[in-house]
């Protein structure tokens, strides 16, 4: 999308350059990467299991999800490969670089997913697809399923509207008034959307809905039949 920062790669460079990486992803550092460890922990993970952080970024989550997993248990994917490298120097340590090697991300803008040792028992993609048009949930829950062990879940949060909102409306939420369009990042979807995106595929949709997010996105499930 034309307004995504992502994209525009000087832009990229030069916040990392001035030590803004953390910025790039949206900030919330403090906030978010506790918030989304304990959601995990809350809904099962086990130091033992798999995760993959799709659109990790500088590894707001990881840098708390690494010490937490057996070594060689976390893996990240992301657009931007100049964020997750600036993350993997400048936010781990040397034991935290030991335990998520570099070989562990993967850069793609298709969703082209990290290769792991085995399959992933847990996926989390945190305010990924609210800057997405909804067909790249669809292309992503096609690559990930033969990645995922049977029952993993797959955590994927969004901006609701519902059944009855016109999709040109606006609404008030934590961080101020956006529109609700689906042409317009951030994007919005109905529960119908999410489910619409499994159609014909070996996945079952578990809404969840409030999670505590600050900026009022909410979280559903995909589980791996």
């Amino acid at each position: 999308m034309a307004n995504n920062v992502y994209e525009q790669t000087d832009v990229v460079d030069a916040e990392i350059r001035t030590g803004r990486h953390r910025d790039l992803i949206g900030g919330l550092w403090e906030q978010m990467g506790p918030h989304q460890l304990s959601f995990l922990i809350a809904q099962g993970m086990q130091p033992s299991h798999r995760l993959l952080d799709i659109g990790c970024g500088a590894l707001r989550l990881g840098v708390h999800a690494i010490p937490y997993l057996e070594a060689s248990r976390y893996y990240g994917s992301d657009v931007s490969e100049a964020i997750m490298r600036a993350g993997h120097e400048l936010e781990l340590d040397d034991d935290g670089r030991a335990r998520a090697p570099w070989t562990h991300f993967r850069a793609s803008p298709d969703f082209d997913l990290p290769e792991a040792d085995g399959l992933f028992d847990y996926a989390i993609a945190q305010s990924v697809f609210t800057h997405l048009p909804l067909n790249h949930l669809r292309r992503c829950l096609a690559r990930l399923a033969p990645r995922m062990a049977s029952g993993g879940r797959f955590f994927v949060t969004y901006f609701e509207c519902q059944p009855d909102q016109d999709l040109f409306d606006t609404l008030e939420q934590p961080g101020g008034i956006v529109r609700t369009t689906d042409t317009i990042d951030p994007f919005h979807y109905r529960l119908d959307d999410l489910i619409w995106a499994i159609d014909r595929s070996p996945w079952t949709f578990e809404p969840i809905g409030d999670w505590g997010h600050p900026r009022g996105q909410m979280i559903a499930a995909y589980r791996r039949r």
